[in-house]
């Protein structure tokens, strides 16, 4: 019996050992599958606290021997939540691993399509609805700014209806539209300054060919794309959204005050106005007016409102919302008021038939004056805005002897007396609709048809009153002249897909995208101006405008657009292997009416590679910090047909002036050319070339992109200088290449993550260097006067062969002619030869013959060997380097977030600078700016004396040629800068080229959401009150108001980077409130 017992004991004990051993080898095997069923390859299978692990195959399969007593397995994915399962006692499991909230699983919108951002195979940087919430801006555009590598965001000047400048990798074109394509939900649009930023769910901008070429025509200068908010399933939600800004003018360019304003007219010879030279000291406690700030000072007020309405049902959604900005602005008479309105609709007609429709309205109201030239004015310098630096700060206490004498400017009207007597109206309204069908009818082909319709109506009613004639172009002068514009614009459009979509096509984890595409469009602009003038001098600005028969009508200018049409066929292949191999090609035909039969058709096909290196096993030990490591290389093409439509053809239009016929003495409409046609035109062709990397580290919590692209435009469409013989000045061509080659960095940073408390940080850099790389144009200067005839050179842009767009050239100043004194001033250059200045012997300076005038105190320029002054290049003034960074935080309810952007290695023209700072037009009484407190100057205060005046009467009253030149010199000791009194002609010099690199900060938001529990109380679903300041200091070298301003690009893209008669921008102070119902 006991030798039986003990055979037991020895079994049970082999079989205990024999379970543990089984226990502590345990086998399992499984599967690993996302959330829709799909298996997912190369997910990470790891015992728990053990370092094997397994890696699931082709069908999300693995088997994993487990060794240690944890029984548990760690699953991971890139982009999935990781997730812990316990194993105990199994040897088989099914898991399914959730999505993360990461950026990698964000959709993106790209062409006639969507697509998640680990999948993309292009250069793609995107906005989201979070983003704007978290920062309310007041346009579309200000929602990017400086927030993506690449993506250049300027406001041009400070109106409220200011051109917004966007480029993607600098653009290619020189003298054509360099803005990138805009979409809104499916639609080509013109500008996205109608788009409520409460109604954008989110922005995408495709930068390189292999997102932009499915656009072909249209997206050589990049594509944005913006998607407005759609309803979602489940009970209806209504969102409002109210905030209050005040704006203050953020800068102003200081002028001379009073006293120095009248001893700088006692200078000019302005003797009796102002006092006799005894009594300047009365100047000095008189306060005088500022211009600036009688037009610019008031405070601004900005009201914005926006109400939404969405919800649905699983087959049924909609989202319906309403929005209002009335914003008050700094310039008297300046306001501006927007309502859009936006409905979106999506249902299922069936279960393999659905239906989306959209609807945007906007109109909008600006009053009052902007930037630059009036209508009716022939240049920006005769502009309110520019006369408001210059104008007389104080009126004269008489006269003078001659009140008519043009050389004075004592009789032109004040700048607010010019305004007030202006009435300018602009009001504008768009409407859009776009509806589209899909029809599913088997399990991976997708049809899609859409069709949308565009009108815009603009209408500007502008009056000028007595005053405010004065200075028109239009004749009579003196009399209210009225001036009605308005433009039409109507377009269709219709685009028609298929699409086929599948998974394991070809071999096991395999994806296949592929699009077919078809589409066609039509649009057409009208336009129509009407001018009356000489109403009788009683009418009020209301009562000419009221009726135009009572004034002298002049010649209608109205023209009827040719239709520009456009055909379209396309297709796209996106083709992903084991979710790490990633292939795209696209290829895109476009035919436009623009071009001839022959030159018609532009082809555009692109190519594109993406790896997934992190994804491949001999990566396997940098899971743990290397969460995320994608190569994108892409190649391809985009075209442009950005110009006029009809230049292909002859076009004529009536004409009862200028060069028309006699007959029995009496002028006779007749028919006239309006350009010169070019049948040979064809199409301007963009090749892109990117290589990128996306990265991630440490679960995605630090992500980011760096790109270097190479991009080249070639047959550019530009207006060419031809013979005059042939009648014309210009004709539309294809010649010359460009080049914009750099590179592009982004990072974001979640640095704290916890559950009430997160901190995160962002920050990107971009380089763009643009080159002419051939153009066979026959002059290198382009003449834009754009300060009329107050600059005397004209020439200050040189586009060229081996140059860059944005290249100033003029004259460099070094100092300013002295009279020469053997004891007071040996290093003088002038001597009086007893009848005028001259240059003393062995001086080689012929600066005189650029600035027209050889005084003490005249500007001295830097010359060549021989004396003739050098025109040289001054800088560029298209900035090569920009960017921003930003910080946001939220902690317990409250939030915080403050947003900077940068530019530097750029130049700006100051011309508001050089306008006063000569006595233009030897016309008297215009101010100067305040650098010239310490002019150099010939008046003496104590006798009255104008020593670069009348010299021969100096030398009388000191008593010698010596004591007059030593009494000047000892004047001028401490003179820092050249004597505007003798300069009457002036041409672009490097004292008003200025560095205009800065640093902005340009918006910092405080908010604070009340809590849940004492929200639903109130029945609501959120609340939260914010304080947001924009453009709150701008640090900066740029003695201007502002370095990103631009008003010259607008009317000459060849010569951007002008600050001249800018209305200047504001700082605004908004708080606000958003409620969810």
């Amino acid at each position: 019996m006991s030798v039986n017992l003990k055979k037991v004991r020895i079994a049970l004990t082999l079989a205990l050992l024999f379970i543990a051993t089984a226990i502590s080898a345990q086998t399992i095997s499984g599967t690993v599958v996302d959330q829709s069923g799909e298996s997912i390859i190369g997910a990470s299978v790891k015992e728990k606290g053990a370092a094997q692990g397994a890696v699931t195959d082709l069908d999300g399969k693995f088997t994993l021997k487990l060794i240690g007593k944890s029984n548990q397995v760690v699953v991971s994915y890139i982009g999935m939540k990781q997730k812990t399962v316990n194993v105990s006692g199994k040897s088989t499991v099914n898991i399914t691993l959730e999505e993360e909230s990461t950026s990698l699983n964000d959709v993106v919108v790209i062409g006639y399509g969507t697509m998640k951002k680990k999948d993309l195979t292009g250069s793609v940087a995107s906005v989201s609805a979070k983003d704007i919430a978290n920062v309310p801006v007041s346009s579309a555009a200000q929602a990017i700014q400086g927030k993506m590598a690449g993506v250049s965001v300027m406001q041009t000047e400070g109106s409220p209806d200011a051109d917004i400048k966007i480029r993607v990798r600098g653009g290619g074109s020189l003298s054509q539209d360099n803005s990138p394509l805009y979409i809104v939900d499916g639609f080509p649009v013109s500008s996205i300054s109608d788009i409520a930023p409460s109604d954008i769910e989110s922005m995408d901008v495709l930068k390189d060919a292999s997102s932009t070429a499915i656009y072909g025509a249209r997206g050589a200068n990049g594509v944005i794309i913006i998607t407005t908010k759609s309803g979602k399933e489940g009970k209806v939600q209504v969102n409002f959204g109210a905030s209050l800004g005040i704006r203050k003018v953020a800068k102003e360019v200081g002028v001379l005050s009073p006293y120095e304003y009248a001893r700088y007219q006692q200078e000019n010879g302005v003797t009796s106005k102002y006092g006799e030279f005894d009594d300047l000291d009365i100047w000095k406690s008189v306060e005088g007016t500022d211009w600036q700030d009688e037009l610019f000072g008031r405070t601004g007020l900005q009201q914005i409102y926006n109400l939404s309405v969405s919800g649905g049902s699983k087959d049924t959604k909609f989202n319906v919302s309403y929005s209002r900005t009335d914003d008050k602005s700094i310039l008297v008479g300046s306001d501006f008021t927007k309502d859009n309105i936006n409905a979106k609709l999506n249902t299922n007609l069936n279960k393999w038939l659905t239906m989306d429709f959209n609807a945007r309205l906007s109109y909008q109201v600006v009053n009052g004056l902007g930037s630059g030239a009036d209508t009716n004015e022939s240049s920006a310098a005769y502009s309110a805005v520019a006369r408001a630096v210059i104008f007389r700060p104080v009126d004269p206490l008489t006269n003078g002897d001659n009140e008519d004498d043009e050389s004075s400017s004592s009789n032109d009207p004040s700048p607010l007396d010019r305004i007030n007597d202006t009435f300018k109206q602009q009001r504008r309204f768009r409407q859009n609709y776009n509806v589209g069908l899909n029809w599913k009818p088997f399990k991976h082909i997708t049809f899609r048809s859409e069709f949308g319709y565009a009108w815009s109506f603009n209408k500007t009613d502008q009056v000028w009153g007595n005053i405010a004639s004065k200075s028109s172009k239009l004749d009579p002068k003196g009399q209210p002249q009225v001036q009605i514009d308005r433009t039409d614009n109507k377009n269709w459009r219709n685009a028609n897909t298929v699409t086929y979509d599948n998974k394991n096509v070809f071999t096991k984890g395999d994806k296949l995208n592929v699009l077919l595409g078809q589409e066609w469009s039509s649009s057409q602009d009208k336009s129509y101006v009407t001018k009356s003038v000489g109403f009788p001098t009683t009418f009020t600005l209301q009562e000419a405008l009221a009726n135009l028969a009572s004034g002298t009508a002049l010649a209608n200018e109205n023209s009827i657009g040719r239709k520009d049409n456009m055909a379209s066929f396309f297709g796209r292949i996106n083709y992903t292997l084991y979710d790490k191999y990633l292939f795209t090609a696209t290829m895109r035909a476009d035919a436009s009416s623009k071009f001839a039969k022959g030159n018609r058709w532009g082809y555009f096909p692109s190519a594109a590679f993406a790896w997934r290196v992190s994804e491949e096993p001999f990566m396997k030990n940098t899971a743990s910090w290397l969460s995320n490591l994608k190569m994108r290389l892409s190649y391809g093409t985009a075209g442009n047909n950005r110009i006029k439509s009809g230049l292909n053809q002859t076009s004529y239009k009536l004409v009862s002036s200028g060069r028309v016929p006699y007959f029995n003495e009496e002028i006779n409409t007749m028919m006239e050319y309006q350009w010169l046609a070019n049948p040979n035109l064809k199409w301007e062709t963009t090749v892109t070339r990117d290589f990128g990397i996306d990265y991630g580290f440490l679960r995605g919590r630090i992500n980011g992109t760096f790109d270097i692209y190479w991009n080249t435009t070639k047959d550019l469409l530009m207006a060419a200088t031809i013979p005059s013989i042939s009648g014309f000045n210009t004709q539309y061509q294809n010649y010359g290449q460009t080049s914009n080659k750099g590179f592009e960095f982004a990072v974001n940073v979640a640095a704290v993550e916890k559950k009430n408390f997160t901190l995160n940080v962002n920050a990107n850099i971009s380089c763009n260097r643009n080159k002419i790389d051939k153009l066979a144009n026959s002059s290198e200067y382009i003449n834009f006067g754009w300060a009329g005839n107050t600059i005397s050179d004209n020439m200050n842009f040189k586009v060229q062969e081996g140059g860059r767009l944005g290249e100033v050239w003029g004259y460099k100043y070094k100092g300013f002619y002295t009279a020469y004194d053997e004891n007071t001033n040996p290093n003088g250059d002038l001597v009086w030869n007893g009848s005028a200045w001259a240059l003393r012997d062995g001086v080689k300076d012929n600066s005189s013959a650029v600035v027209g005038s050889l005084k003490p105190g005249s500007i001295k320029l830097e010359v060549d060997e021989n004396g003739k002054a050098i025109k040289q290049r001054l800088g560029n003034t298209v900035a090569p380097w920009t960017g921003g960074f930003g910080i946001s935080a939220n902690f317990h309810g409250f939030d915080a977030s403050v947003f900077c952007n940068y530019s530097f290695g750029n130049k700006i023209i100051n011309g508001t600078k050089l306008a006063s700072s000569f006595r233009w037009g030897s016309k008297d009484e215009w101010n100067l700016n305040n650098d010239f407190v310490t002019r150099y100057s010939g008046f003496d205060v104590n006798t009255g004396i104008n020593l670069t005046g009348d010299f021969k009467k100096a030398i009388a009253y000191y008593g010698s040629q010596e004591a007059a030149i030593a009494k000047l010199n000892e004047l001028n000791q401490g003179a820092t800068i050249w004597n505007p009194s003798v300069v009457s002609t002036m041409p672009l010099i490097d004292y008003a080229v200025e560095d205009a690199s800065f640093l902005r900060i340009q918006n910092v938001t405080l908010g604070y959401t009340l809590p849940k529990k004492f929200v639903k109380r109130l029945a609501l679903s959120n609340v939260r009150f914010y304080f947001t300041g924009y453009n709150l200091l701008t640090i900066t070298s740029y003695s201007g108001s502002d370095p990103e301003t631009d008003v010259s690009s607008k009317k000459n893209a060849m010569c951007p980077g002008i600050d001249y008669a800018a209305y200047p921008k504001s700082r605004l102070y908004v708080f606000g409130v958003n409620v969810s119902f």
